[in-house]
């Protein structure tokens, strides 16, 4: 049972969803937290990796993950990954239009 170029770059792209997510709720307690202080080197790495980066891991994720359930392929992310990113996804887009 081998696993195929796919699965294994969508569990990677999942990884580093979760990872810039904590990174994108730190970034919005960095921005709406008066006491929450850090330094401006840090807290612009926060930025990036949060605000910038995102959002674009999570589109990417969710477009991978749907092409392997419509090609039918075997899934090695599992479930609370998913619904993790799905739900962080969800929360970005409602963040733009508040």
């Amino acid at each position: 049972m081998s696993k195929s170029a796919s699965n294994i770059s969508l569990s990677f792209i999942a990884k580093v969803a979760i990872i810039c997510n904590g990174f994108y709720l730190l970034s919005l307690m960095v921005m709406t937290v008066s006491w929450f202080k850090i330094p401006e080197l840090i807290s612009n790495f926060i930025a990036v990796l949060g605000l910038e980066m995102a959002p674009g891991v999570n589109i990417a994720f969710v477009l991978a993950w749907i092409w392997v359930k419509l090609a039918k392929k075997e899934n090695y992310v599992e479930n609370w990954k998913t619904i993790l990113i799905v739900l962080m996804l969800s929360i970005q887009v409602g963040s733009l239009f508040l």
